[in-house]
């Protein structure tokens, strides 16, 4: 009959040379907590059952659409602390003065881009010298 031998794992055998001194250190015992936490948190956050605050998806023609005709809706109203803004200059715009107050008519262009209840907030990414505060902002203000 033959022996079979004993063999004994260790952990150094599943970890590279090298990586075990630098996961011991301290900064490898960080990186490992952080690791922890982060895992903690994601499970926690999936058992929340909240209700997200907000979501972001892509827009398409339907939703430019919505939201010409909301922003036209708006901006016909003129109602207190409502803002619709638009990019671009929408063609035919008619401007006339009633009894001292300027009123202007904008009628819906396919080729401008409207934002309406722009009093909830705006962001406008983009890099350095990209052209954000003169395509967007510059335009929002005039």
């Amino acid at each position: 009959m033959t022996e079979t031998a004993n063999t004994i794992v260790s952990p150094n055998q599943f970890i590279p040379p090298g990586l075990e001194s630098a996961l011991f250190s301290p900064a490898g015992i960080g990186i490992l907590a952080c690791g922890a936490v982060i895992v903690i948190a994601k499970i926690i956050d999936s058992k929340g059952g909240k209700a997200k605050l907000a979501t972001a998806r892509w827009g398409g023609a339907v939703e430019k659409k919505a939201a010409r005709q909301l922003a036209i809706k708006q901006i016909k109203s003129r109602k207190h602390n409502r803002v619709s803004l638009y990019v671009g200059t929408p063609k035919n715009i008619k401007s006339e003065i009633i009894n001292g107050i300027r009123k202007t008519s904008i009628p819906e262009d396919s080729k401008t881009l409207y934002f309406p209840e722009a009093q909830r907030g705006i962001l406008v990414c983009g890099g350095p010298g990209s052209g954000k505060s003169f395509s967007m902002i510059v335009r929002f203000v005039d």
